[in-house]
């Protein structure tokens, strides 16, 4: 007999309380109803019955704060009630609404029910009924209990589908993530339920990165519309038999039919697919084209069969997904689900810390970097990441600090270990870092960093983002150095790539890979793509062909996907940084405004620029205090960047022969180092840059 409470005997005495009917409030907000037994045992502990408990009630070991005893009204006028059914009673037998309520009328009449309630019993389970919700009864007092009985008027003022269990809905702390993909859905949802559009298509597709939370996004839609919802996945559909998956889909789909005609629910009904590129894929066989085939003829029927009902899918890679299901009339709205922005991560990552309770002290420093190093990086992403790091704190005994940065350092985004494509960690200083060329740094950040910080006062002049930025100089004058802080201080995430990275000797390989670099942009965006060398990866055509077939359809390839770069909003934008020394091999069609916007030349550094980069190897190395750096750089004439740090270091090296216990470089070192060592740089090399600047700038 269910509603039974087995509690010890002597407190069960103490209180008074045996054989009468009690409400359990226990310390975590939750109650149960159930009569009191006493039970002669050494165990203090008491055992309840949650058949008649609260909505949120779990079966676990909690303790009580109070019992009280209940009045038991034998009659009470009026019950209302709300019927939660599995989906799995829809597709076994019909059931009607006067089915429905002879089951549920004869299960309540063994219980003593309380206002706000919720029945639960393996019984309904067995028959299909995940849950019975008393919602109100007339005449029945707040202290009391009360009974259906044969005059009491039952009424289902609602049938509701039971909540998928894989559906979990959001954590308080995810929810900003998702505000935009949640009113848009919204907006769908209403706007089927409008008597004008009823009858119209209206259905969905949801696109994320893998683990960028699509199925925690339709819980969390489920539970602020208080939707009813068919849920599928492939694995449950997808059956060996021929001609079973089909029928597995039509009864899921005839079920949806049924509970609207039937049960005539007041909720919105929505049928949720997971994963429809496994049903629906690009390259079918002849199985799967009868499948997509049976799932198209079931969507088109569905404003007709069911209106006001949504079909909403999921995928995470709608580029396998076949194009029939992505056109209008089937899932021809698509909405997408945007990577975490470094602020999003930043909150993300100290509101999953919290939760753990780790004993560790999260500095702010240490959180803005987390977030700084994390781009790209979905909720899953960072999940891992925490996981990890809890992993490293049992096995090692070092300093947090470090442990964190080599914790981030073995970890990728998800978007990134999917593909080939090398996605880097973006530098933890910017401009900064680079001494001298503050012409070219005031360039950047006019042309770059202004249309993203700045956007409103950008967009008041009618400019847009540059696609695409060619950075062309002499050998080692920091191109690909200035590229990676340009990515910094943009907050983009860093993809690069060369030459030899891109050629395979397998026809159409070096396209594909091309093609997966933007593909891979778009999925983290806003992105910085780095094309190193491109002119050993492009080259220029002529009309002889002399470049090669191969880079010619590499050539194609790029100028195709430049073209499709949308710069509407710095969460989409995907720019293109390319380094050359050799721009005058570069093809012109790559160079004209629309692809390579910005052509801007790095030259080899002047005298000031010369002297910073002294200035700024002087805070890493022991120069001596006598040590005149402005006569250093006069002498240093035509040399790059890379040539003086190697000056550095070889002048390192010789104090170090000179004297193994010398503390600091002086300038004989660097006289003996200047002997030998020259520019790697020719003035008419020099002048070859200017004079391209001068034809196409």
């Amino acid at each position: 007999m269910p509603q039974r409470c087995y509690v010890p005997q002597q407190l069960a005495e103490q209180l008074q309380l045996s054989g009468k009917w009690c409400k359990c409030d226990l310390d975590n907000g939750q109650y149960a109803i159930f009569r009191v037994f006493p039970r002669a045992s050494s165990e203090t502990c008491g055992f309840l019955d949650s058949t008649v408990a609260s909505t949120d009630f779990k079966e676990s070991q909690q303790s009580w704060a109070t019992l009280k005893p209940l009045i038991v009204q034998n009659q009470v006028e009026q019950i209302k009630c709300i019927v939660s059914i599995n989906e799995q009673l829809l597709q076994q037998a019909l059931v009607s609404l006067e089915q429905l309520h002879h089951v549920v009328s004869i299960f309540l009449r063994h219980l003593k029910l309380f206002k706000g309630c919720q029945v639960r019993h393996r019984r309904l389970l067995h028959l299909g009924i995940a849950h019975i919700d008393i919602v109100a009864a007339s005449s029945a007092a707040d202290d009391s209990c009360f009974e259906h009985c044969e005059n009491t008027q039952l009424i289902i003022e609602d049938v509701r589908l039971a909540m998928p269990p894989i559906l979990t809905p959001l954590n308080a702390y995810e929810a900003d993530c998702f505000e935009a993909p949640l009113q848009s859905l919204a907006q769908l949802l209403h706007a089927a339920q409008k008597p004008q559009f009823k009858r119209l298509p209206l259905n969905a597709l949801i696109v994320g990165a893998m683990g960028s939370g699509k199925s925690t996004l339709l819980a969390e839609l489920l539970r602020r519309q208080r939707c009813n919802c068919f849920y599928m996945t492939a694995s449950e559909l997808l059956r060996s038999p021929p001609g079973e998956t089909e029928r597995q889909l039509r009864s899921i789909f005839t079920a949806a039919q049924t509970f609207v005609e039937a049960l005539k629910p007041t909720q919105p009904l929505l049928i949720l697919i997971e994963d429809l590129e496994l049903l629906c894929p690009a390259k079918a066989d002849g199985n799967s084209q009868r499948i997509a085939a049976q799932l198209y003829s079931l969507i088109d029927a569905l404003p007709v069969r069911c209106p006001g009902v949504l079909c909403l899918a999921s995928s995470s890679a709608p580029e396998s997904i076949a194009a029939p299901a992505r056109r209008a009339g089937r899932f021809g709205y698509e909405i997408n689900i945007e990577l975490l922005n470094q602020a999003q991560r930043k909150d993300l990552f100290a509101a999953l810390w919290e939760t753990q309770l780790l004993q560790e002290q999260l500095t702010p420093a240490l959180l803005d970097y987390v977030a700084q190093q994390t781009q790209g990086f979905v909720v899953a992403d960072l999940q891992l990441l925490l996981r990890r790091l809890q992993q490293q704190l049992l096995k090692h005994d070092i300093a947090f600090e470090q442990l964190l940065m080599e914790t981030l350092e073995q970890c990728r985004p998800s978007a990134a270990r999917a593909s080939d494509v090398r996605m880097l960690k973006l530098n933890s200083v910017g401009f900064e870092a680079i001494a001298g060329m503050d012409q070219l740094k005031r360039t950047l950040q006019v042309s770059i960093l202004a249309a993203l910080q700045q956007s409103a006062a950008h967009a008041r002049f009618g400019l847009t983002m540059p696609k695409g930025v060619l950075l062309y100089g002499p050998p080692g004058c920091a191109k690909t150095s200035m590229a990676k802080c340009l990515a910094k201080e943009a907050g983009m995430t860093f993809i690069a790539s060369s030459a030899a990275e891109v050629y395979s000797p397998y026809v159409g390989c070096a396209e594909r890979f091309i093609t997966q670099i933007f593909n891979t942009a778009r999925k983290n965006a806003p992105c910085l793509i780095f094309l190193d060398e491109i002119d050993a990866l492009v080259g220029r055509r002529s009309l002889s062909g002399g470049s090669g077939s191969v880079q010619l359809r590499i050539l194609s390839t790029l100028l195709t996907e430049m073209d499709g770069i949308v710069s509407s909003s710095q969460q989409q934008h995907i720019l293109v940084v390319a380094a050359t020394n050799r721009p005058d091999m570069l093809d012109d069609a790559l160079l004209r405004p629309g692809r390579f916007d910005k052509l801007i030349h790095v030259p080899a550094p002047d005298l000031p620029s010369r002297l910073s980069i002294l200035q700024l190897h002087a805070k890493r190395m022991p120069f001596h205090p006598a040590l005149n750096l402005e006569q250093l750089a006069e002498r240093t004439e035509r040399y790059s960047g890379a040539d003086l740090c190697n000056l550095c270091n070889e002048a390192a090296l010789e104090a170090f022969q000179r004297d193994v216990d010398a503390s600091q470089i002086e300038l004989q070192d660097f006289d003996k180092v200047l002997e030998r060592l020259k520019s790697s740089l020719s003035q008419s090399q020099i002048d070859s840059y200017y004079k391209f600047a001068e034809n196409f700038v």
